[in-house]
């Protein structure tokens, strides 16, 4: 909550319960009066409102320069596509302080406040100085035009383009006008159609109903039964998950994704964003016959919508059964051939922060394993084009931060992260992170891990470097990082469960490819993301340390409240306790021609695998495939009877 009227104003977050008892509800403060400084709240739109007053006065001294610059495009004007772009994140590096950088951009739809285009951004930008919540204060100052100034205010700016003392740039006669035909994201009629692509293609349908069954938002199917939800800061979760009767999992839900930016442009240098400041999970339901098969079942989410001030309910899950189409095991043998075809469920959400779409999906197989997968895609947030850029080399199509892939749009580089909240809970609450070392050395070393006394290299080994294993209860608190020159297993076991073999049983956590953060510890961002320095890290469960950043911890990037790195200080013991896993996972995005107008699916992800959880392949309580020589023993799969998909 912004308290923008107290006497001395903040932001304030509150814990409201129990929700369960309405009448005993209450709000309890979850820090301080004035510890979240006022100049470090999330933006909103009544903000922004007021930079629109001030960019009024500053934009009629430039009406001359935007018209000639930017093929007659002015501010303001009724429907006007000339707009700005406030969110060049952090609104300076002290919480104390609020500075915004800003840039006007053209936008078609501007006018209707959602759909963001950020391919047209253009050379003019500034920074409104806005601390406090007095209006009259606020100005703008540090114009620059074409990466040339900084000009003390909008006059300043004006006289250096009218006495011809600055480089000028003019776009083309008409191109306001061919924005939406070349960044709409619509068949292009100049190209033919592929061969055959009238054709509708291939469709799944389910022969018999769903295999799944759902009550509110708990899920249940082949074993698995879990709660599926999302938060607006945070975005979507997924509680109380068991297999077979068996818990697994208290907690597997996003929990922040950073992402920073690389460009030369004055615009856009040294952008970072934390997307929980914005609102991960504002959702507007799903795109029909794109994110989900037609036989999904669809489920509702919520969420307070700041442009009409009024909750907002779409329905923006879907769940449904996929056909893997391959096997989930097969072999091919002399005597006997057998598998089982794989089938897994789909638990997708969607959406939409400005101008990237994040698709967050689980599915859950019938071995046990979850995968969790992430996916960026939508528009780039690209910056302009300078075709004359004094620090651009030979190559016109590239510079130190990207390359250019549309008229006048660069590609600034950028990472995405994508920080989760992994909190285990196998056959209990009580567990234990033990790592398995993947390593080669030789023999006498290898076997003195498990027993000390060893000297001697025994005969039957035929040359004295081999590979082995050694095993490590985490006793503290620890952060880890993929190195595949040091391969290692991480997994959360129960000390005090046993398969029928005597292992431990346990979950491994697997991440699929994904990123490493390249920016260094002096980097003013790293504290507040430093959940992107690693790929996983295990702390102690607490009620006070529930997210991997503060939703507007980005804003104070000199003091943030809430980060990773704050958890492993204490160093607290973790053996046989109530642990919590934080796994990041993410891709590097370096744009090229192919993300323009649109980005395609770019993913990555992590697995949750059993480890020592069952006593065999589990499953093998489904009929499967089988054939042996003979037929002394056959086995199929349910038969069904093939028929027509219900019209719509």
């Amino acid at each position: 909550m912004v308290r923008g009227n107290r006497t001395v104003p903040d932001y304030m977050e509150y814990k409201v319960g129990p929700l369960e008892r309405p009448a005993a509800m209450s709000a309890v403060q979850l820090v301080a009066d004035g510890e979240l400084h006022f100049n470090s709240r999330p933006y909103d739109y009544v903000e922004t409102a007021a930079y629109e007053k001030l960019l009024v006065t500053d934009f009629k001294i430039l009406d001359q320069l935007t018209k000639e610059s930017f093929d007659g495009a002015y501010y303001p004007r009724e429907n006007n596509d000339f707009s700005f772009w406030f969110f060049n994140g952090p609104p300076g590096y002290k919480g104390t302080e609020r500075e915004t950088r800003f840039v006007a951009y053209l936008n078609p739809w501007a006018p209707n406040g959602y759909d963001i285009l950020q391919h047209d951004f253009l050379p003019l930008s500034a920074t409104i100085h806005c601390p406090g919540n007095n209006f009259e204060d606020w100005y703008i100052y540090d114009y620059y035009y074409i990466n040339q100034g900084p000009f003390k205010n909008a006059t300043a700016l004006m006289n250096a383009y009218t006495s011809g003392s600055i480089r000028k740039f003019a776009h083309p006669s008409g191109y306001r006008n061919t924005i939406i035909d070349r960044h709409l994201p619509d068949r292009d009629t100049n190209e033919p159609l592929r061969p055959r692509s009238h054709i509708p293609p291939p469709r799944a349908y389910e022969p018999e109903g769903p295999r799944y069954s759902i009550r509110g938002h708990n899920v249940n199917w082949m074993g698995w039964d879990f709660t599926v939800t999302s938060g607006q800061l945070r975005g979507p979760g997924l509680f109380d998950i068991s297999f077979k009767g068996d818990s697994i999992v208290y907690e597997l839900s996003l929990n922040e994704i950073g992402v920073v930016y690389g460009s030369g442009s004055a615009a856009q240098t040294n952008v970072i964003y934390t997307d929980s400041s914005y609102g991960i999970g504002v959702y507007f339901g799903i795109v029909k016959t794109v994110d989900c098969p037609e036989h999904s079942t669809l489920l509702e989410t919520s969420h307070w919508d700041v442009y009409v001030s009024q909750p907002s309910v779409h329905k923006s899950i879907c769940v449904y059964e996929a056909d893997g189409q391959n096997a989930l095991w097969r072999h091919m043998g002399y005597e006997f051939e057998g598998g089982l075809r794989n089938s897994f469920l789909v638990v997708r959400v969607s959406a939409t922060i400005a101008n990237y779409d994040y698709v967050v999906e689980w599915h859950f197989y019938l071995d046990g394993k979850i995968y969790t997968i992430v996916s960026a895609g939508g528009f780039i947030q690209g910056a302009f084009w300078d075709h004359q850029n004094p620090f651009m080399g030979n190559d016109k199509s590239r510079d130190s931060f990207g390359y250019r892939v549309n008229d006048f749009t660069h590609g600034q580089i950028h990472d995405h992260m994508f920080g989760f909240k992994v909190d285990l809970d196998i056959l209990g609450t009580n567990n234990t992170m033990e790592t398995v070392h993947w390593k080669t050395g030789d023999v006498v070393t290898a076997l003195r891990s498990q027993v000390p006394s060893v000297n001697d290299v025994p005969p039957y080994f035929h040359h004295n470097i081999t590979r082995y294993l050694e095993y490590e209860l985490i006793e503290r608190e620890r952060a880890y990082r993929v190195n595949l020159d040091e391969p290692k297993f991480w997994t959360v076991v129960n000390e005090h469960e046993r398969n029928k073999w005597g292992a431990m049983r346990g979950y491994q956590i697997k991440p699929l490819a994904t990123a490493a953060q390249t920016l260094t510890d002096e980097h003013p961002a790293l504290p507040t993301l430093s959940f992107t320095k690693y790929h996983c890290a295990v702390t102690k469960r607490k009620e006070g340390e529930q997210y991997l950043s503060s939703t507007s911890d980005v804003n104070r990037l000199d003091a943030p409240v809430e980060h990773l790195e704050r958890m492993l200080e204490d160093n607290e013991y973790i053996r046989d306790t109530d642990i919590v896993n934080w796994v990041t996972v993410g891709f590097l995005h370096l744009p090229t021609s192919e993300d323009s107008p649109m980005t395609n699916r770019v993913e990555s992800g992590f697995v949750l695998k059993p480890f020592n959880f069952f006593e065999k392949t589990a499953v093998f309580d489904l009929q499967g495939y089988l054939n042996t020589r003979g037929n002394w023993r056959t086995e199929r799969p349910p038969p069904f009877t093939p028929c027509l998909e219900k019209q719509p």
